[in-house]
């Protein structure tokens, strides 16, 4: 069967004999194309890509697929914390796992989220991200009754201000960069930033992205970090000391008390089909995965959220 490979630092078609993981036999949909896809590439990973997935059960039921395994038996995984299993990564589908860019995969059936009603299974591939921001949201304290601000207009950050309107945000604005990002903000009903906010979501990944956010908190306000800023970096002290900003680094996705981020992330997409329409920007076929990494790769040219159909 056909997969996506990593090889020499770039994504390539080829063929293995058997399904890749182990549990459950899906047939595969969709795929989605991270950022994390790309650093996984950069860094020379030869395992097949793909964990933002969705595929069919042997009975047709549409499912999503969590990415993040965890080992299943440390004190997080045993609390629903996976995302925080110091096993996390290396058991990260891309990553240390084969993924689920091809055409059959299995994966347990405890890391399975059947996808609700309204949720069409070629969107299905938006829940894992979309979970990963209604994450960072609900970690910082929710939304409801908050002035909410997102800096950063690429799937995360979009994602994440869906995520705060469907968690009660009184005003959710945004600051992105390109047309195209603006066009998608202003069809998801986000504004743009004036004033402060008592809770601002860094959805861009870089220092400046995060020097802005703390302009832009009120005072005993917090800032929630889904970004991903590799190695070190260096925080204006200063102001996050006079207005006492909390400051919540985030990652993945996990279950909670009040429920499962998966679930509720795809919860929120089946209510608003609108999400998954504007946030999908390209859908290409799996024999031009390669062409699908290199739109992905220049967001300067349209490209929010670019999706593999499988099958």
């Amino acid at each position: 069967m056909r997969a996506v490979r990593g090889r020499d630092g770039s994504p390539v078609l080829t063929d293995v004999d058997e399904p890749p993981g182990q549990g459950e036999l899906l047939t595969m949909k969709a795929s989605g194309i991270c950022g994390s896809d790309m650093e996984y590439l950069h860094y020379g990973t030869s395992k097949i890509l793909g964990h933002e997935l969705v595929g069919f059960r042997a009975d047709g039921t549409a499912v999503a697929v969590e990415g993040l395994y965890g080992c299943g038996q440390c004190e997080p995984c045993l609390e629903g914390r996976f995302n925080l299993c110091r096993d996390a990564i290396s058991n990260a589908l891309g990553s240390g796992l084969d993924g689920g860019m091809v055409e059959q995969f299995r994966a347990p059936s405890a890391r399975l989220v059947e996808l609700p009603a309204g949720l069409a299974p070629e969107d299905g591939a938006l829940v894992e991200p979309a979970a990963g921001s209604w994450h960072g949201v609900r970690m910082g304290g929710g939304a409801a009754g908050k002035r909410v601000a997102v800096v950063g207009g690429g799937s995360f950050g979009l994602l994440a201000a869906a995520a705060a309107q469907a968690q009660g945000a009184e005003q959710v604005d945004m600051e992105v960069r390109h047309p195209h990002q603006h066009e998608v903000r202003e069809r998801l009903g986000a504004g743009e930033t004036d004033g402060k906010y008592d809770l601002v979501i860094e959805a861009a990944g870089s220092p400046s992205a995060l020097q802005r956010c703390i302009k832009l908190v009120r005072f005993g306000g917090t800032i929630v970090v889904l970004g991903f800023h590799p190695g070190n970096i260096e925080l204006p002290f200063w102001p996050l000391l006079t207005k006492e900003v909390t400051l919540i680094p985030t990652i993945g996705y996990c279950e909670h008390e009040g429920g499962r981020d998966m679930q509720q992330a795809a919860e929120m997409l089946a209510g608003r089909p609108e999400i998954a329409e504007a946030v999908i920007t390209h859908r290409f076929p799996l024999e031009d995965a390669p062409e699908a990494f290199r739109v992905a790769n220049d967001r300067a040219k349209g490209a929010i959220k670019v999706v593999v159909e499988v099958g």
